[in-house]
């Protein structure tokens, strides 16, 4: 008996519904203990440049480790889709942080540009992960593409609550595995 794979869109929904039963409460205290565990190690802390994503309501909340980043003096790369580009990278200052959690991009005209290369750590959202590093986001494949380019001896670890752990994901040929995750119950190194 052949056993069908879940679609990436049934996937996505089961996420979903799990999110959906954690509390806002809840929600608030795993991403603090995540950022706890996040700036405890050492890869964060020797990070000149790091690659940061201001999160929706249903992931991580990212906002007390932008604080953290500039209050070390880290530059802090920010994501913004370019038709043509894919994922370009932005710096820019706190006085240009919304105030909301939507969807959110920096704006060219408050914020200068950064190379992939110059990036030192990449933290990258998600909608479920596996204990391998497969990684499924929300469609687009942007940081899949974006992460093949980055610079030799850079890190990148996907920031996830432990509900959005899976199995088995699909994966495609293009799909980039994360190297390590961090949940309110730590980093874990998954490669």
């Amino acid at each position: 008996m052949v056993m069908s794979v879940p679609s990436k869109a049934s996937l996505r929904e089961e996420i979903r519904g799990r999110l959906l039963q954690m509390s806002e409460g809840a929600k608030a205290e795993a991403s603090q203990q995540i950022e706890k565990h996040l700036l405890a190690r050492v890869e964060w802390q020797v990070a000149g440049v790091v690659a940061l994503f201001l999160s929706l309501t249903d992931e991580p909340q990212t906002r007390g480790i932008l604080r953290a980043a500039w209050t070390a003096g880290k530059r802090v790369a920010l994501p913004k889709i370019d038709i043509r580009e894919g994922l370009t990278w932005w710096q820019m200052s706190s006085a240009h942080l919304p105030e909301s959690s939507s969807l959110w991009e920096p704006s060219p005209e408050k914020s200068e540009r950064i190379a992939v290369t110059e990036i030192d750590g990449f933290l990258v959202p998600g909608r479920a992960f596996t204990g391998a590093g497969a990684r499924l986001g929300r469609g687009g494949g942007h940081y899949d593409r974006a992460l093949g380019q980055r610079k030799r001896g850079s890190w990148v670890a996907g920031l996830f609550f432990a509900t959005q752990e899976l199995e088995h994901l699909p994966q495609e040929p293009h799909d980039i595995k994360l190297p390590a995750v961090v949940t309110e119950n730590g980093w874990r190194d998954v490669r």
